[in-house]
């Protein structure tokens, strides 16, 4: 959902004192293409997803001791003029105690809702250079873009290599229960 705002918000630093009112504390606020947009709820079944893939990283990290920090659907990043929030996302460096992380992640997921249009925000992530899952519930799949990679796009009974952790092979069924 666009927002129409009283202020008038140009830059990122606009939108991070927008965001940071204490009347938009309990929002996820984007800002994308000059825009600030709600990220709105989502329903429980897209929303497991996530939290599958994070125990699945979680536990392959922690096993063969590779640095892992994870953020979830609340977690802001701003990242040159837009600020962005996945469903989830994975660095090798600390997350961020401030609003919000200037450092991006490595990989992101979004979980594409029925209503959506990933375009914008795709664009933003390839430019970025950071590895994009987007994941389509209704139809089992999850399309991948890495950089300097064609889109893959891979379905019940594969599995997906995630180029930034050593040996993490994601089997797409067990994200689909």
């Amino acid at each position: 959902m666009v927002l129409q705002t009283q202020q008038s918000i140009k830059t990122v630093d606009d939108f991070i004192r927008y965001a940071s009112l204490p009347e938009n504390a309990d929002r996820n606020l984007e800002y994308i293409n000059g825009k600030v947009v709600e990220k709105l709820g989502s329903t429980t079944q897209n929303s497991q997803i996530p939290m599958f893939l994070s125990a699945f990283v979680v536990m392959h990290c922690d096993t063969h001791n590779i640095p892992c920090y994870l953020s979830g659907a609340d977690g802001e990043y701003c990242i040159g003029d837009w600020c962005f929030i996945p469903d989830f996302a994975y660095k090798q460096t600390a997350v961020s105690a401030t609003f919000p992380d200037r450092v991006p992640p490595l990989w992101a997921v979004e979980v594409i809702s029925a209503s959506e249009n990933p375009a914008a925000k795709r664009r933003k992530y390839i430019q970025a250079g950071i590895l994009l899952w987007e994941v389509y519930v209704d139809e089992r799949v999850i399309d991948v873009y890495e950089a300097g990679q064609p889109l893959a796009t891979y379905g019940s009974g594969s599995s997906i290599p995630v180029s930034h952790i050593p040996g993490l092979q994601v089997e797409v069924t067990r994200l689909f229960r």
